[in-house]
């Protein structure tokens, strides 16, 4: 069986997740905690270099100790 989902209720809490007013667990910050930044995204360049060093790594294959 599949229960009643308030949709209402779930867009406000992903709206004011995305606003930073809630976290993931469903607590609003207090007043005098610093806020939690979101990481930044990477952009195409070092998403680029990050897929070159992974593919140089793994042409390499396992290392002898």
């Amino acid at each position: 069986m599949s229960k009643r989902m308030n949709w209402n209720r779930i867009s406000n809490r992903d709206r004011m997740q995305r606003q930073g007013v809630e976290d993931a667990k469903g607590e609003t910050p207090l007043v005098g905690q610093p806020q939690k930044f979101q990481r930044r995204r990477p952009n195409k360049a070092e998403l680029r270099q990050q897929a070159e060093a992974a593919f140089r790594s793994w042409r390499e294959g396992p290392k002898n100790k």
